[in-house]
């Protein structure tokens, strides 16, 4: 059979080059050459007899055709020829040379979108340092990590780490201006904790500082401005986009903030931006969903100064309760399961924070007036009822703060409204989001992503490791998302499971949709092994369990966490 099939191939080889044109298509055959170069190699892996009939004929085709290159092809197109052989040969081998010249391709691609940010938002020449500044130094940290291990990465590696640390570039400098201009444009009704909306309210926090230190660049031109006008129409002409100011810089700023939705107050005799989450409110309002409307309103109420201080207590009241009445308003399960979180911060910061007492460890003055104020001002609300039964536990303690910090938790007592389960430990709640992870995890991502060191991670536990894994899932990370695997899993292989992935499309906001907090699971036979994390929802009876083990002294994800 195999020497048939030798015969047949030597057969057919001999028919195409009896019928070679002798003069023609010389470009074609090098242009063939060339694109095939291109072509992705694979491993594939052959029936040794019928390799070897492979082999034989790539050999006589060889001969063959330089035979017939070196009667017909001039010495210009024997040179081009094989210059593409030598091609051919060192296809996919980096060097050290490219890698740096890809990487610095980054680092300047950094700058002009830095420069660019910079200009828009209207800060002043130089300002741009402040911006992003730990994009370079990843960029710089990658580029070690990529030449350490060169010998093992090929081109198609390298266009990854490109087209990866282009569109984090992208995506840090991504206006809030451009994407309230897409909501517009798009009037999209739905919402997920990676869509638009979102990465909203992420963009306005991420450049919130940005604007802060600001203050600091333009001080001599505000000093002047207020000492000829008073801080009061500084501030309207600022609000107003800069309209009527002297100061063309003060003016250019003050433009690049509203725009991007930001404004400026008076705190404490110093002129300071702050999120405008009300005139975003306005600008969208009609546009898109209504929930999400109701939510910029109710993050319009500040609750913390630029020093992270509670601003007033009583203020904190009517927050929460504007934040009950507004959960029972909505019909969207992610505004409602993002508003269900920041009650559950909120009220634990009202009623369970060491920040509520005096040097003394007595509860303050303003904290008791404030809950007094709250429950006679909103005596029908859960929220009320459940402060009033802090406050009498509090009382009978003489308003002394608790030993410590875990026995303030033990005896939280949460609102009605939030559905806080009563049969789980309460040291084993974990009353936060999933998504979207924290600035400071998504560094830590970042760095376990490009070189999958589990020591990066050390510090975090099942509920952190957990949230890495659902975030690689939900930018379509499928190389971090199966680094996280335990590996005494029975593991699909790499490339079949990221396959897999790509095919099956998955929403990983429709997995987490009526979210409402997490608990540590345990072994039933051991109590003190923590086996996974417990998911609970709104509405579900069941609370699946995210499966974890540890190994190795890290947190690692079981197989298919879900079963």
């Amino acid at each position: 059979m195999d020497d048939q099939l030798l015969e047949k191939r030597l057969d057919s080889l001999k028919k195409a080059y009896n019928d070679m044109p002798e003069e023609e298509n010389r470009s074609a055959i090098l242009a063939a050459i060339k694109k095939d170069q291109k072509k992705q190699k694979k491993n594939t892996w052959f029936h040794l007899p019928y390799a070897a009939s492979f082999i034989g004929v790539g050999m006589i085709a060889g001969v063959l055709m330089m035979q017939y290159i070196g009667e017909h092809v001039t010495s210009d197109e024997k040179t081009e020829l094989n210059q593409a052989v030598s091609d051919e040969k060192n296809a996919g081998v980096l060097k050290r040379s490219d890698v740096k010249a890809e990487f610095d391709a980054l680092q300047k691609y950094y700058v002009e979108k830095e420069l660019k940010t910079k200009e828009k938002l209207g800060f002043l020449s130089g300002f741009e340092n402040s911006l992003h500044r730990d994009i370079p130094m990843e960029l710089n940290e990658a580029e070690t990590a990529f030449l350490s291990n060169l010998e093992d990465q090929e081109q198609i590696d390298l266009e990854e780490v490109r087209k990866r640390y282009t569109s984090e570039i992208d995506q840090a400098f991504t206006l809030p201006s451009e994407i309230i201009d897409r909501l517009l444009r798009e009037k999209n009704d739905q919402i997920s904790l990676s869509g638009p909306e979102y990465n909203l309210l992420n963009q306005l926090d991420s450049f919130m500082g940005a604007y802060y230190l600001s203050m600091t660049f333009y001080e001599d031109h505000l000093n002047k401005a207020v000492e000829q006008e008073g801080a009061e129409t500084v501030i309207k002409k600022m609000n107003a986009g800069g309209k009527g100011l002297s100061s063309p810089r003060l003016k250019e700023m003050s433009a690049g903030a509203v725009e991007n939705g930001y404004a400026f107050k008076d705190e404490d005799g110093r002129i300071v931006p702050y999120v405008n989450f009300m005139g975003i409110a306005d600008r969208l309002r009609g546009e898109v969903n209504k929930d999400y409307v109701k939510y910029l309103e109710l993050r319009s109420n500040r609750v913390h100064n630029d020093q992270g201080e509670v601003i007033s207590y009583k203020n904190l009241a009517d927050v929460l309760v504007k934040l009950e009445k507004t959960i029972a308003t909505v019909k969207n399960s992610t505004i409602e399961e993002t508003m269900r979180n920041d009650a559950q911060s909120l009220y634990a910061l009202f009623v369970a924070s060491p920040i509520l007492f005096d040097k003394r460890d007595v509860l303050k003055d303003e904290v008791k007036t404030a809950y007094l104020y709250l429950i006679e001002s909103y005596p029908d609300t859960d929220t009320a009822n459940a402060v009033k039964l802090m406050f009498e536990q509090m009382q009978r303690e003489k308003f002394q703060r608790p030993a410590d910090e875990m026995e303030m938790q033990n005896n939280l007592i949460y609102p009605g409204y939030l559905n806080i389960r009563t049969d789980i430990k309460e040291e084993d709640i974990i009353n936060r989001r999933v998504l979207p992870i924290s600035d400071f995890m998504l560094s830590s991502y970042k760095k376990f992503a490009a070189n999958k060191n589990f020591d990066i991670l050390k510090h975090y536990g099942p509920f952190e490791i957990m949230q890495l894994y659902f975030h690689a899932d939900q930018i379509g990370d499928y190389e971090t998302k199966y680094a996280l695997y335990s590996k005494k899993s029975v593991l699909l292989p790499e490339d079949q499971y990221i396959k897999e992935m790509q095919e099956a499309e998955m929403d990983i906001s429709e997995t987490l949709k009526g979210y409402e907090f997490a608990s540590l699971y345990r072994s039933s036979d051991q109590p003190e092994n923590v086996i996974g994390v417990q998911l609970h929802f709104k509405d579900r009876s069941d609370a699946p369990v995210f499966q974890m083990v540890q190994e190795d002294g890290f947190w690692k994800v079981q197989y298919l966490p879900f079963q």
